[in-house]
């Protein structure tokens, strides 16, 4: 299940000892061992670097989760959360190991554990996660999990955004479920729309080193799916991953309908299957594919309809590159807008404003979810209103001042609706990633 993605894409912070200087016998890979702590270029060599053996990368995550782990086995609600858990806090040291590429954080930022308890201590994970991951009915699937994980640490490094941005930009948007449609028409993950996806196709016609990126990291998934040490490090942690040949990343991202009623008719038969008599009402089985959509629970025999959506989805749609609701596709995309908004040139009455990284992740973050023209009112706004403030050398410590409600409404026009979204989503996600820089 998508949802139970649960705290998506996260791994352990770099612990380096100094075992990562001795020689090593070669795995299966041809490449020659590479000194320690080199880091590859983002777009070059997107393979296995590193001829560590699993044993050894094994050795080093289990010193490194000890270390900080300080949670009983009582304090997870079932197995599967506890594999997530450590899987989560440690994928990013398994991947400097492995491939030497880790994600980045700003100064302010929360670290990787305390994302993850953000996430175990929200609403969402108590009255939502704990118990779909505990219903049989929901068929909760850790793959779904694990593709979320390695893919959103992926976009992150390649794409070179701050890890927990993007993290609690998803959270925020889908809660880490990848079928979802949201009543505005966007799908997936990242809440991709139809005007993101021209966004997106944009960037990579006229930015071509964005495009780069983005193949080199399509790339770079593929290699982890089919790589011998990954796969025996996440079966020793009591994963059975069966992760999908993905292809090629296509020229063109589609978009999907999950109302056709070829969609809901596969829902049906599948339901059939499993013995859910209700299947046969298209009607009924239609209104259920709507309220999963939405993020809503399913009760009782109902439940079954979201393994079959889940199922139809991923058959259909999940497992190549190239549609909006292939969950490395849209984490992949999602991760390209981001950086294309946090390198964003702000232009406003002729001056060219480059703010700092924490300050543009908050606007990034706006701009991802109303477009670049709202944010650059806003800046205006706030421009007009402190003439003499250096908004280049303001950073996101200066809150208070850039989550002006009254600013938001300004730069909206007064649509209330929607000053109201963005204030709340500007709010959320800033509560999600930041720490000690919030005062």
């Amino acid at each position: 299940m998508a949802l139970i993605i649960l705290l998506c894409c996260m791994a352990g912070e770099p612990h380096s000892t100094g075992h990562e200087n001795r020689p090593l016998q070669s795995y299966t890979m041809p490449e020659e061992p590479l000194p320690n702590g080199y880091i590859p270029p983002v777009l070059d060599n997107p393979s296995v670097v590193s001829f560590m053996r699993a044993a050894e990368i094994r050795r080093h995550i289990n010193i490194h989760y000890e270390a900080f782990n300080k949670k009983t086995d009582s304090a997870f609600p079932n197995d599967p959360l506890k594999r997530l858990h450590c899987l989560l806090n440690t994928y990013d040291l398994i991947s400097k190991l492995r491939y030497r590429r880790a994600v980045s954080f700003l100064s302010c930022q929360k670290t990787l554990p305390e994302l993850v308890d953000f996430i175990m201590s929200s609403r969402w994970y108590k009255e939502f996660l704990v118990p779909v991951s505990t219903d049989e009915l929901y068929d909760y699937s850790e793959n779904t999990a694990l593709r979320i994980i390695i893919a959103a640490h992926t976009a992150a490094h390649f794409f070179q955004v701050p890890f927990p941005t993007l993290f609690c930009l998803i959270f925020q948007e889908s809660k880490f479920d990848f079928k979802i449609k949201s009543y505005t028409g966007a799908l997936g993950l990242g809440q991709i729309t139809g005007i993101a996806l021209k966004q997106i196709n944009l960037i990579r016609l006229n930015e071509p080193n964005e495009n780069r990126r983005l193949l080199a990291a399509a790339h770079h998934i593929k290699n982890i799916y089919s790589d011998p040490v990954i796969d025996e490090l996440i079966r020793n942690m009591g994963f059975y991953p069966m992760f999908p040949q993905l292809g090629d990343f296509p020229d063109q991202i589609q978009k999907f309908d999950p109302y056709r009623w070829e969609v809901v008719k596969q829902v049906s038969k599948e339901l059939i299957r499993k013995g859910f008599s209700y299947g046969k009402k298209l009607s009924l089985v239609r209104r259920l594919i709507k309220r999963d959509l939405k993020g809503e629970i399913l009760r009782g025999k109902y439940a079954a309809v979201h393994p079959a959506l889940l199922k139809v989805t991923d058959v259909n749609y999940g497992k190549k590159y190239g549609t909006v609701l292939n969950i490395e596709t849209n984490l992949l995309v999602s991760a390209m807008l981001l950086r294309h908004y946090m390198n964003y040139e702000w232009v406003v009455w002729n001056r060219k404003i480059h703010l700092q990284p924490s300050l543009a992740a908050i606007m990034a973050i706006a701009a991802y979810n109303q477009g670049p023209s709202v944010i650059r009112e806003y800046i205006r706004y706030l421009l007009k209103l402190n003439p003499r403030y250096k908004i280049e050398q303001a950073t996101s410590k200066d809150h208070r001042l850039f989550l002006s409600k009254k600013g938001i409404r300004k730069a909206l026009k007064n649509k209330s609706r929607r000053v109201d979204e963005l204030f709340d989503h500007i709010r959320k996600i800033t509560q999600c990633s930041e720490s000690d820089c919030i005062e």
